[in-house]
């Protein structure tokens, strides 16, 4: 998100691969870290920090970067699937300008069905006006 933005953040926890970011407007804010490997291992110790960041009673809508490139191997895909119905999330939003990231992030859209409404933006502003509506 861009650094001029209008909201500050409450809390944050930082994984090997990926920076979660509790914002002032309740929404979390998920960044990929450059050129990171998401395998099982990595997206379980993420999924714990998203519960230590938030806890586990209350939903919170979801904003991603999806620019920089992250790698999920087909494991961390499948352990990202099975822990869907427990993560507190509302609803995600990924930011995505470069195009070969969209069209990834929309070919797992369209064929893994997330469980949690999910959507591909191009810019900030509209990804988290969408994301209002889920708090």
């Amino acid at each position: 998100m861009e650094e001029n933005s209008n909201y500050s953040f409450l809390k944050e926890i930082v994984t090997n691969t990926v920076r979660l970011r509790l914002l002032s407007n309740d929404i979390i804010h998920y960044t990929f870290l450059p050129n990171s490997e998401v395998n099982e291992i990595e997206h379980q110790s993420n999924h714990n920090a998203l519960i230590e960041l938030v806890g586990n009673s209350i939903k919170y809508p979801l904003l991603i970067d999806g620019d920089d490139f992250a790698n999920v191997t087909p494991e961390g895909r499948k352990l990202i699937r099975q822990l869907e119905p427990l993560i507190p999330i509302s609803a995600r939003a990924i930011v995505i300008k470069i195009l070969g990231q969209r069209i990834l992030a929309n070919f797992y859209i369209r064929f893994q069905k997330p469980i949690i409404p999910t959507k591909v933006f191009n810019d900030y502003e509209e990804a988290l006006e969408w994301l209002e509506k889920y708090k």
